[in-house]
């Protein structure tokens, strides 16, 4: 799993899948990231929506990557 971004939205690649994920960055440093963004991966998977198991899935391993040492914490509200 690869996470990048800036302070208004990231990047999750993960088994050759990229999506955008809105949000905002603060000072504390966590990113609160828009659960409501997490409907589809970007072209070419962009036109199969996630299933709710899948968006759960995926916010777990999410934010299992940003608990790591040195990782920015994510946060989906």
């Amino acid at each position: 799993m690869i996470i990048t971004g800036t302070r208004s939205y990231i990047i999750v690649e993960i088994d050759g899948k990229v999506m955008k994920i809105d949000g905002e960055l603060t000072t504390t440093p966590i990113f609160y990231a828009d659960i409501n963004s997490i409907d589809h991966w970007e072209e070419p998977y962009n036109k199969v929506k996630l299933t709710k198991m899948q968006k759960t899935n995926l916010i777990e391993r999410i934010t299992k990557e940003s608990n790591k040492v040195g990782n920015i914490k994510i946060v989906f509200n």
